[in-house]
């Protein structure tokens, strides 16, 4: 199996477009500082690897659609118990390629629109906003020990709690109204 080659930083997005292009490759995470910022450094030294696979095309009204995926494990701090894991990201990419605000208003709802710099696409931005985008809010590990630790599995869940209230918040309202 081939090693995939390190990833361009920049493409031009409207010629690859015509020609169905497709771009691979990895990328170090040490390239995207945005990214690494949110990760804590490994123990084993070891530098994580951003893999890119990417696919331009254009549609009939000459838009310049990428799609591909992007995938890596980043290394975060579990907000539970403060320690390190690791944290496995698949991020499916679905834009279109515009050249400013304007042009992103008209994007369709399906995609995203994805700021280009002229006919210029910068690729290394493009993967750090999707992997920024997709991190989690809170980052929670799964380990036993700090899961059993800060859930108490007597209380029911959120989802059984919100079973038992009336679904209208103006319920209890409607009672005291009644007292007056």
């Amino acid at each position: 199996m081939n090693t995939p080659r390190a990833l361009v930083p920049r493409v031009d997005y409207r010629r690859l477009a015509t020609q169905q292009g497709r771009i691979e490759g990895r990328l170090d995470l040490d390239r995207l500082d945005r990214v690494a910022a949110e990760t804590i450094d490994s123990s084993a030294g070891a530098n994580p690897v951003v893999v890119v696979d990417l696919e331009f095309r254009e549609d009939a009204q000459r838009r310049v659609h990428v799609e591909g995926d992007i995938s890596t494990t980043l290394r975060l701090e579990c907000q539970r118990c403060l320690n390190a894991f690791d944290h496995p990201m698949n991020v499916d990419v679905a834009g279109v390629v515009v050249g400013d605000d304007d042009a992103a208003a008209n994007v369709p709802r399906e995609y995203e629109p994805v700021l280009a710099d002229g006919d210029m696409l910068d690729v290394h931005a493009l993967v750090a906003d999707e992997l920024l985008l997709a991190l989690p809010s809170v980052a929670r590990c799964n380990r036993p020990e700090c899961t059993s630790q800060y859930v108490d599995h007597d209380m029911p869940l959120r989802d059984e709690q919100d079973d038992e209230r009336p679904n209208n918040p103006f319920a209890v309202l409607s009672q005291l109204k009644r007292d007056d």
